[in-house]
């Protein structure tokens, strides 16, 4: 092969294949420098100083000029090995390389420093290497050179396309398993070559090892411009995110999806390497948190609709360049408790106005007899007016505090429904009224607020109906019924009379009926008011879930319904 490949032809290959790395390195100059880029550059570096030298070495005749390229020449090899390693180490965990690391170049630095001057032969195993006509100055046994360039390179390398193959192995994606799959290549490109070195199956002025490595080298540097190779999934991340049960996404320096956990994977349609542009037109649920307008974004999980607070947290990748976790927290339970609250507190916030708006009247009546008390010879009517306000106001606190207590959470018993109706009217002042209950059911219920829905109904049936008036408690297919044989309700007041602060009796204060669609409410029950058998009012609550089994649906006069 030596009369194949002489000095001169070794040397011109090896210049040219110096131009490949050098390339590289300027190519990858506006390459955001993050994670393992740098020291790709580096080692691409080293690669185009170790191929220029070798090929200049064996072009050149002067032998002192010939010893100066081999003095740089002999630390580029450990250079481009240490430069290996820690591309290796940054790709696999993704986080810069131990500052301590730095410490094996200073016997590069210090084999460069010997190098001129050759002290006990150390570096070169000849008296004069400056005189040698040797194309490469001999290093024989003795030489520092053999440890640092034949073991300590070399195991660095092996030790690179360990990592490199434990992340190919490790790799859950197809995108990791593409970059683990690049490296390895691209280390072997250095290593076999280098093989053929070491068992000198090349004359011993050619190496190819800088040639295979830059001509790897030249296939990755394409697809970190092309296809932003080392900028995805970054494996710093990976067992964090991974670990979450909250939906994860993380983004690049470049605005690339590079990561998601598995929540996000079930949740979003997304795929790795799409751009966030892209992201948000696939999941259009994310554009108002995308765009700022809101902060929470309500998402199908399953089938479960849940609350999401959305957050984006900046991460350094290295070397500068910061990336982005698009984080979503699962807030339903906290959205659910937050709603409960501000119900309470907008309830609240009416029973105070409540307070203020209905008791105003009749302080101001009483404050104004209390004025003319004073005045008068005898105050006896003014006192009965200030009696009566007085008691007005009495009747508006009971049914303010009625009213705040209706919509409470049900505290839900087996309540009769026949006990609790004679219960309720046992506490309403009937005169000559009747009531008729015509079912012994029972129903799951608060029974508190049970009776205060049948003591307004069945105050509103005595005031509203006429004298006599008789009053009906029976079942439904779906619930129960109040009805009576009274006056009833005009057609065009049905709508309005369940409304607060709304009633059609001079004297009325327009929070009986509104007290009862609360409870009713409150129960997750229905109300309807419609006119009886007889003419009167008849009030169905359905959705109620009432135990009918030993009673009979029945009408208005009691009788088993058809």
């Amino acid at each position: 092969m030596d009369a194949v490949l002489s000095p001169t032809t070794a040397g011109g290959i090896m210049l040219a294949g110096g131009i490949i790395p050098g390339f590289i390195v300027y190519w990858l100059r506006t390459e955001p420098q993050g994670i393992v880029v740098r020291w790709f550059r580096f080692a691409m570096l080293c690669g185009m100083v170790w191929s220029v030298t070798f090929g200049l070495i064996a072009l050149v005749d002067a032998a002192a000029l010939r010893l100066a390229l081999t003095n740089v020449f002999i630390i580029a090899v450990p250079s481009a090995s240490i430069a290996t390693f820690a591309f290796a180490y940054e790709f696999t965990f993704r986080e810069p390389i131990s500052r301590w690391y730095l410490v094996l170049f200073i016997p590069v630095v210090l084999l460069f420093v010997l190098s001129w001057f050759n002290p006990g032969e150390l570096i070169y195993t000849v008296d004069a290497p400056y005189q040698t006509s040797e194309i490469l100055v001999p290093a024989e046994p003795g030489s520092i050179r053999l440890p640092l360039n034949m073991i300590g390179s070399p195991l660095l390398v092996v030790m690179a396309a360990g990592l490199a193959a434990g992340e190919l192995i490790r790799a859950t994606t197809t995108i990791r398993r593409l970059q683990a799959g690049t490296v390895m290549l691209l280390i072997t490109a250095a290593m076999v070559p280098g093989l053929m070195k070491v068992f000198e199956l090349v004359p011993p002025y050619f190496d190819p090892t800088p040639i295979g490595w830059s001509l790897m080298g030249l296939v990755v540097a394409v697809t970190i411009k092309r296809f932003d190779l080392f900028r995805l999934s970054p494996n710093s991340l990976r067992r964090v995110v991974d670990a979450l049960t909250d939906p994860v996404v993380v983004v690049n320096s470049e605005g690339i999806v590079s990561d998601a956990n598995e929540a996000a994977s079930e949740v979003f349609r997304l795929d790795l390497g799409m751009a966030v542009s892209a992201f948000s037109e696939a999941n259009p649920a994310l554009r108002p948190v995308f765009d700022g307008t809101e902060t929470q974004v309500e998402l199908t999980t399953g089938a479960t609709e849940r609350v999401f607070d959305y957050r984006e947290l900046p991460v350094p990748q290295g070397y500068g360049t910061t990336g982005r976790i698009l984080y979503f927290s699962d807030i339903t339970e906290q959205a659910d408790t937050a709603e409960a609250l501000q119900a309470k507190t907008d309830r609240l916030d009416a029973f105070a106005s409540r307070v203020s708006h209905d008791l105003q009247g009749p302080i101001t009546v009483a404050t104004s007899y209390v004025q003319i008390a004073r005045r008068a010879d005898d105050p006896a009517d003014a006192l009965d007016e200030i009696e009566t306000a007085l008691q007005r106001a009495e009747t508006r606190i009971q049914d303010i505090l009625a009213m705040a207590r209706s919509g409470q959470q049900p505290a839900r018993e087996s309540v009769a429904l026949d006990t609790a109706a004679h219960k309720a009217w046992a506490m309403v002042t009937t005169g000559d009224a009747s009531l008729v209950v015509a079912t012994d059911a029972t129903l799951s219920a608060d029974s508190q607020q049970l009776s205060r829905l049948f003591e307004n109904l069945f105050r509103n049936a005595v005031e509203h109906g006429g004298e006599g008036v008789t009053v009906r408690v029976g079942t439904t297919d779906g619930g129960f019924y109040v009805a009576d044989d009274g006056v009833g309700i005009q057609a065009d007041k049905q709508a309005t009379i369940f409304d607060e602060r709304v009633s059609h009796d001079a004297d009325g204060t327009g929070y009986g009926l509104a007290i009862v669609r609360d409870i009713v409410t409150a129960h997750g029950w229905t109300i309807t008011a419609t006119e009886s058998t007889d003419g009167g009012a008849r009030f169905e609550i359905s959705g109620v879930g009432v135990d009918t089994a030993a009673s009979t649906a029945a009408d208005d006069h009691g009788q088993p319904a058809e």
